[in-house]
């Protein structure tokens, strides 16, 4: 008997590389491969709100970061969970305007974010922290909103010096004369706890997908800079192949979600006065998902990747 067609609806955040699991995956056509899953990819401006739309109900996935998780929960009182983790590690760059090219050169200066709290400002706390730097007195963050594109609004040198960019922005701010000074989680495919228990063998079959979709883009160098050059609209073919060659080495084996990169995020917040007290990693991830795939035996029989392969 064939299966009956089942729609899901993915919230966008950006057509940066950190949807790249997405893009991967719909191209792949790996989404209708698993019991014809049918994907609506649907646009928003930023994860905040692409986050909204999920914990509202006005789309079924979305692929997120870690802080922006969280205070998505806080804000609109919701149950978004993380079910896998394409990247672990943080694949955000520091770019500064001409004639900024070395880390001591920019403190003091503004950096540029485009709300309060998000995971820009959590990447400038954690590089602080790093560097052994006081944000308070080393940076002045300066909020330039979202009323055009993200890009333009960061190199606006009137008002930002340096500003923490997503792949392939590095290489496109380098165009404009910007300059890539440091490197500093993360892309996770996240759901809610509702979707979960109303359909679980949806976001059974969302994951599988996504691991082949990643497994798909990290292995074949064509495929995913064709799927970067679709989706971001680069015309310089520099560009993607350079962004897919960043992320393919950010990228884990079987995409269990991060525990103690959750526990970081939760901790960056609660020093930006952004949340009261820590929020324990498992009320914003869950296991279970990535587990039961495992079990199943995908990774080993699918992709190829042994039982001792990382996460």
């Amino acid at each position: 008997m064939t299966r009956a067609v089942d729609k899901i609806r993915i919230a966008l955040a950006n057509r940066g590389a950190g949807t790249a699991p997405v893009f991967a995956t719909v191209e792949g056509g790996y989404f209708r491969e698993q019991g014809r899953l049918e994907p609506e990819l649907i646009p928003y401006q930023g994860h905040s709100r692409s986050l909204a739309a999920l914990i509202a109900g006005e789309a079924d996935f979305t692929n997120a970061v870690g802080p922006e998780v969280i205070m998505a929960n806080r804000r609109h009182q919701g149950d978004a969970v993380i079910i896998a983790s394409a990247t672990s590690r943080s694949a955000q760059q520091v770019s500064a305007r001409p004639g900024l090219t070395t880390r001591e050169q920019l403190r003091g200066k503004r950096w540029g974010i485009v709300a309060r709290n998000d995971a820009d400002e959590c990447s400038i706390a954690m590089a602080f922290e790093r560097w052994g730097w006081d944000r308070n007195k080393d940076a002045e963050i300066v909020v330039v909103g979202s009323d055009r594109p993200r890009l333009d609004l960061l190199l606006d040198e009137r008002r930002v010096d340096v500003a923490i960019m997503h792949a392939p922005e590095p290489f496109q701010a380098a165009k404009r004369g910007w300059t890539m000074v440091d490197a500093f989680q993360n892309s996770c495919a996240a759901t809610t706890r509702r979707l979960m228990r109303q359909r679980p063998d949806t976001a059974l079959r969302y994951v599988r997908a996504c691991c082949r979709g990643v497994y798909h883009f990290r292995i074949d160098a064509a495929f995913g800079i064709a799927v970067l050059r679709k989706y971001t609209g680069e015309t310089d073919t520099a560009v993607p192949e350079q962004t897919w060659l960043l992320f393919v080495r950010l990228m884990g084996g079987m995409m269990s979600p991060s525990i103690e990169g959750m526990r970081t995020a939760s901790q960056v917040l609660l020093e930006l006065g952004a949340i009261a007290q820590p929020i324990p990693p498992e009320v914003s991830i869950d296991l279970g998902v990535v587990a039961a795939v495992k079990r199943e035996g995908y990774f080993a029989t699918v992709l190829g990747l042994g039982s001792g392969a990382s996460s």
